[in-house]
């Protein structure tokens, strides 16, 4: 089962956020290009997604929500990562026209706030760098006007925004508030270990 808790000692916490300008933002409806750095005066989320995880939409829906409801304090960019450009734009065409909707009610599932095409996955990977190595969309960081990564949350179709506390820590770094505390991440105790779980095979060694 995976585990989409965030910690307070996570590797990319503390860290200066790379820059967003590298991603080739989609102008829309004509479908040009322009670049989006991290805002210096706002709160700013970065949000990794991709047309491909279509059971995670909700995500794209919920961080919509948050967009419009913070957009005075909170800028919110999307950058995709997908394989190429024109996935990109045919998904955002699709979405901003209300064709990409939840299967089951038929509501539609936004895409409003800015939305980049993340060439070679070239910001993924630095924010993957920033983690340890470890990252996958969708994910969500969130970037205190110093420009350091102040929180950051993993999403999917069974754990959206709405069932963590994003959006609360987004809030609380608005007012300047201290951000909610979870504790650093469990340690594996080595005499927790069963004798069994060390042994080695021998033939494995040649």
């Amino acid at each position: 089962m995976s585990d989409y808790k965030t910690y307070d000692d996570d590797a990319c916490i503390g860290k200066i956020a790379p820059s967003s300008e590298l991603a080739d933002f989609v102008t829309y409806p004509e479908l040009g290009m322009t670049r989006i750095d991290l805002h210096p005066g706002k709160i700013n989320v970065v949000y990794f997604m991709c047309k491909f995880e279509k059971g995670a939409y909700i995500c794209n829906e919920e961080l919509s929500q948050i967009h419009e409801e913070l957009k005075d304090d909170v800028q919110v960019v999307a950058l995709s990562t997908d394989p190429d450009r024109g996935t990109v734009e045919k998904f955002l065409t699709k979405t901003r026209k209300g064709e990409v909707s939840d299967l089951n009610t038929g509501k539609p599932f936004r895409l409003s706030m800015d939305v980049a095409w993340d060439d070679g996955k070239k910001t993924f990977g630095m924010y993957r760098a920033l983690c340890g190595g470890a990252l996958t969309t969708y994910h969500g960081f969130v970037v205190g006007k110093d420009a350091k990564i102040i929180w950051h949350q993993q999403f999917s179709q069974t754990n959206p925004p709405s069932l963590t506390n994003f959006k609360a820590q987004i809030v609380k770094a608005v007012k300047g508030e201290a951000l909610e505390s979870v504790g650093d991440r469990p340690r594996t105790n080595p005499e927790d270990i069963e004798e069994e779980d060390c042994e080695v095979d021998d033939l494995a060694l040649f």
